[in-house]
C-alpha cells in the first residue's frame, strides 16, 4: 500500500521511524512522504524551526509537505496526485475536511493515546492523569468527520506508572504505537475489514487545557493536587506565588510517614530531607525543586535560604 504519514511533535517521530523502517525493509508498502506543520519562529532569536517530525523526515531523505492548511484546495490537489492508499495521522494538529478524507483509496487512520471511546479530543494523556487512572491505552481507528469517533482498528492497554508525567507517558504510548501501526496496516489489506464501532454510551471528552490551569490550589485534596502536577508537566507546568512572585514547582510528591499537618500553602523546611513540607487540603506534600521567576531551578534548601525565613512561609 502507498502511505502518507501526518504528524508534528517529537513524540510521534517514533511511529514514523517504525513505519519508515518497515517500508525500507523490502515490504510491499511504500512511504510516499510526510505531512507536518510549517516551520515557525522559535527561541529567543525567533529562528524559523521545523516541527520535530518534519526535521526527522528531511534528515531521512523523505518527501515532506508543510501546508498552512492540510485541507486547502491546492494541497488537496497535491495529495490526489500522490494517490495514497492510506493516510496515517498522529498528533498532526489540524481538523481534516470531508474532501481530504475522500482522497485515500483505503482509509485515513489515526493513532490516539487513550482507551477510546474514553477521552476523545486533543489532551487524552493529561486527562487520564487528572482522573488518577492507573491504566490507559493506545487506539488506532478509522478517521471520520466526527472527533475521534471512527471504528476501532486496534487497541492495546498499558499500565500508568505512579511517577509518570504527561510528557513521559505520551512518549511511551506513541513509542508503543509503532508495532501496533504495522498490525493495523495488515488488517487494512482486507477490503472488507471495517473495525469495531465505539460504544456511544461510554464516550467522554477531554477538556482544553489553559495556561492558567497550572496554578496550584493548595486547599484541594492532595491526590487531586498530585494528579494535576503529573498531568501538567511539562505544560502548562504547576506554579504558585511567593510574595507576589511566580514560582514554578519542578518536583512534588505526597509526604509519607509521620509529618506535621500544615495549613494549605504553609511550608517549612525539613533539613533532614532537604525538602519543603507544604500543607494541602488533606495531607502535606514534599517539594524538592523550584524555579522562582527570573531564576534557574534551585533545590528546596537554596530557596529557603534565599527567602531568609525563620520558621515557615506561605505559598499562594
Amino acid at each position: 500500500m502507498k502511505i502518507i504519514f501526518m504528524g508534528s511533535p517529537e513524540e510521534v517521530v517514533s511511529p514514523l521511524r517504525t513505519l519508515m523502517d518497515h517500508c525500507r525493509s523490502g515490504a510491499t508498502d511504500e512511504l510516499l512522504g510526510v505531512v507536518s506543520q510549517p516551520a515557525r519562529p522559535a527561541g529567543r532569536k525567533q529562528v524559523l524551526t521545523d516541527p520535530p517530525v518534519a526535521a526527522f523526515a528531511k534528515e531521512q531523505g523523505l518527501t515532506v509537505w508543510q501546508p498552512e492548511k492540510a485541507s486547502a484546495a491546492d494541497f488537496l490537489d497535491v495529495l490526489r496526485q500522490a494517490a495514497p492508499d492510506v493516510i496515517i495521522t498522529a498528533a498532526y494538529g489540524q481538523i481534516l475536511s470531508d474532501n481530504f478524507l475522500k482522497i485515500p483509496k483505503r482509509a485515513t487512520i489515526n493513532i490516539h493515546p487513550s482507551a477510546l471511546p474514553a477521552y476523545r479530543g486533543a489532551t487524552p494523556v493529561p486527562a487520564a492523569l487528572l482522573d488518577g487512572l492507573t491504566e490507559t491505552a493506545v487506539s488506532i481507528l478509522f478517521t471520520v468527520k466526527a472527533l475521534d469517533a471512527g471504528n476501532i482498528i486496534l487497541q492495546e492497554k498499558f499500565a500508568i506508572e505512579p511517577q509518570e508525567y504527561a510528557a513521559s507517558l505520551t512518549s511511551r504510548l506513541f513509542a508503543a504505537s509503532g508495532p501496533m501501526l504495522l498490525q493495523a496496516l495488515d488488517k487494512l489489506r482486507d477490503p472488507d475489514f471495517t473495525g469495531t464501532p465505539q460504544d456511544p454510551s461510554a464516550v467522554t471528552f477531554c477538556k482544553k487545557i489553559a495556561k492558567t490551569d497550572g496554578q496550584i490550589n493548595w486547599g484541594q485534596a492532595v491526590d487531586k493536587l498530585v494528579n494535576e502536577f503529573r498531568a501538567y508537566k511539562p505544560w502548562p507546568g504547576s506554579f504558585c506565588f511567593w510574595q507576589d512572585a511566580r514560582v514554578v514547582i519542578e518536583d512534588l510528591e505526597q509526604a509519607g510517614g509521620d509529618v506535621p499537618q500544615l495549613e494549605p500553602g504553609v511550608f517549612r523546611l525539613d533539613r533532614k530531607s532537604k525538602a519543603l513540607l507544604v500543607g494541602t487540603g488533606t495531607h502535606p506534600i514534599w517539594i524538592r525543586q523550584l524555579k522562582p521567576a527570573g531564576s534557574k531551578t534551585v533545590d528546596a534548601l537554596s530557596f529557603w535560604n534565599g527567602a531568609r525565613l525563620k520558621d515557615e512561609g506561605r505559598f499562594h
